[in-house]
């Protein structure tokens, strides 16, 4: 009897030392990444100027992401499509005002790529959030009646954008210029101001 018992309890410690092995493995194989979003200026002579800032947090175990996003000041009531940019053929940093290349007080998306260049993640809420769902409004989240948004959502990101994290950059979109919230595009009036970028942080960590 006493040999089973011991046995017994020789398994049930092996089992629990097993559990400790794996939890402490997740905690060591998770790296956390950060980054403070700060206003994308626009020029002076600009009627609307963003004021959107936050911060994200990015816990990566394998390729899996743990996101989340505190964001205010952006235009009520709407939804505002936020991505992770960089990787090839840019800066991979951003825009200042001398990005508005056309003078009219506003850096458009085209002239914000080339500083912190395409999309390699989108924040959506549900469904796909490879850079295929950039432009799916829909899916984004809404900013309340604040003009604030709290994301928090887990997703795949590929391997080669978990390589290049450190050097990336969160950028957020959305300036309902006139403050209308009731426009045909995701109620925005137009398509170039529900993707003018507002907002733009550099991820950090290990």
């Amino acid at each position: 009897m006493n040999k089973k018992r011991f046995a017994l309890i020789g398994v049930s410690a092996i089992a629990l030392a097993v559990v400790v092995a794996a939890a402490a493995f997740a905690t060591v194989g998770t790296k956390h990444y950060s980054a403070g979003l700060a206003p994308i200026r626009h020029s002076p002579q600009a009627d609307e100027h963003s004021s959107v800032t936050g911060t994200a947090t990015l816990d990566v175990t394998g390729t899996q992401a743990h996101v989340v996003l505190h964001l205010r000041g952006l235009s009520p009531n709407l939804p505002h499509a936020m991505h992770i940019h960089g990787l090839l053929a840019a800066k991979n940093e951003c825009p200042t005002p001398s990005a508005d290349t056309n003078g009219d007080g506003l850096i458009s998306l085209e002239e914000g790529a080339p500083f912190y260049g395409p999309i390699d993640e989108s924040f959506t809420t549900t469904g796909d959030t490879s850079a295929a769902s950039g432009l799916a409004l829909e899916r984004f989240p809404v900013s309340d009646a604040n003009g604030e948004i709290n994301y928090d959502r887990t997703f795949e990101i590929p391997q080669n954008v978990i390589d290049r994290l450190g050097s990336l950059h969160i950028v957020v979109h959305g300036l309902a210029l006139d403050g209308n919230a009731e426009g045909p595009v995701g109620g925005y009036d137009t398509l170039f101001e529900a993707v003018l970028p507002v907002a733009c942080g550099g991820i950090s960590g290990n």
